[in-house]
């Protein structure tokens, strides 16, 4: 079992700057899922912590096999096959996938921490539904296309487009009289991501963005401040591909076409004309973020040749970084303090995307995953100090 590297006590001094000696024995106890557990007491707060307080196993009642999970769901296995597998509910599988979510999420803080700027970026959009397909929603990438990682991802819910029959506008009339779509959702995702799109940038080298025709994509990017200085400093290209361009190696996009395929083919609720659809918004975010570290980490580079180690090796982040990471994904928690965590992630993480209800009819409320304390105590360890 892990032992604590820090206090979780963010008054103590012993949070941000854990010293020698910070930490003394204090006990045990015995629990059915874990078995007798070590505590630990501060020296500096008196906060009582024990080898179950950085765990990826912690507050849990059942110890389910994380990386047994983890090897079936970037297999493309829903929830209830992968209960059924294990011996387990669909929600104690639920529970396991937002544990393995967030501490994706989290390692790609910590790896994005020790990456160098991007030189060529793009990002492109992958429309899917959330619990209907009478609500489309669009997941934004935004990629290096040079290096071919994923950077950061946004999501919105929209409008059913497209000719509509009589009787799906009268389902479409009673469903938004229970919950209906924010305006504008779309443009203020692209926004976020955009906004985020130069913290990963050189402001010396300069940026080259690749985009599609959207017409939406170029608006938001003329808009954006920081953007703006770069433009004016000659140092912002920004080539627009159409959609009808040959997908082959050669195109601009080639990367965010392939990260598309990739997701049509891993992820079953993304499957075209798909009955498998996402329950809710936060929980497909929560699986593409696991999707985009198994692809950034995980995932050899090519097939074949020189270069089959993982993406991530091969942008050069650090092997002992890499391998730290690899060996506690599935045991203990990664810390963000310090960290500077993006704001599209930051809502996920907290569950703060909007979605629609499952159960319309019965007028239920639009209702998440609920975020346990301690998660919500992991991210606020970084994101105060992240300004």
């Amino acid at each position: 079992m892990p032992r604590p590297r820090y206090c979780r006590n963010t008054e103590c001094r012993y949070c941000y700057r854990p010293g020698p000696g910070w930490l003394v024995r204090n006990g045990t106890y015995l629990t059915q899922a874990h078995g007798r557990v070590q505590r630990y007491k501060c020296r500096g707060c008196g906060r009582g912590l024990s080898t179950q307080s950085e765990s990826m196993h912690y507050y849990s009642k059942r110890r389910i096999d994380l990386g047994e999970v983890f090897s079936r769901l970037r297999g493309g296995s829903s929830q209830r096959d992968i209960g059924r597998e294990l011996g387990c509910s669909r929600t104690a599988v639920a529970t396991a996938m937002l544990r393995l979510a967030r501490q994706a999420m989290a390692s790609q803080v910590v790896l994005l921490s020790a990456l160098g700027p991007a030189r060529r970026m793009s990002f492109d959009g992958l429309i899917s539904a959330v619990c209907s397909r009478d609500y489309p929603s669009q997941i934004t990438t935004l990629g290096d296309s040079q290096r071919e990682l994923i950077l950061a991802m946004t999501h919105c819910v929209s409008e059913r487009g497209g000719v509509r029959t009589p009787r799906q506008r009268r389902r479409i009339g009673l469903k938004r009289a229970v919950w209906q779509p924010a305006g504008r959702a779309l443009s203020e995702s692209i926004v976020l991501l955009v906004n985020e799109l130069a913290r990963f940038a050189c402001p010396l080298a300069g940026v080259h963005i690749d985009i599609d025709c959207h017409p939406i994509y170029r608006q938001v990017i003329a808009r954006d401040v920081a953007l703006g200085w770069y433009r004016r400093h000659r140092l912002l290209t920004v080539r627009r591909t159409p959609g009808s361009a040959a997908r082959t190696v050669g195109n601009p996009l080639f990367f965010m076409n392939y990260v598309d395929r990739m997701i049509r083919h891993r992820m079953k609720e993304h499957t075209r004309e798909s009955i498998a659809l996402a329950r809710n918004a936060t929980a497909q975010m929560h699986r593409m973020w696991i999707f985009a570290w198994d692809h950034n980490t995980r995932q050899p580079m090519r097939v074949s040749g020189s270069r089959r180690c993982s993406r991530a090796a091969a942008a050069g982040i650090p092997p002992q970084l890499l391998g730290r990471l690899r060996r506690e994904f599935t045991t203990r928690r990664q810390s963000l303090r310090r960290l500077a965590v993006p704001e599209s992630m930051r809502r996920v993480w907290s569950g703060e995307l909007d979605s629609p209800p499952v159960r319309w009819r019965v007028g239920q409320k639009s209702r998440g995953p609920q975020i346990p304390a301690f998660a919500q105590l992991d991210l606020r360890l970084a994101y105060p100090h992240a300004q």
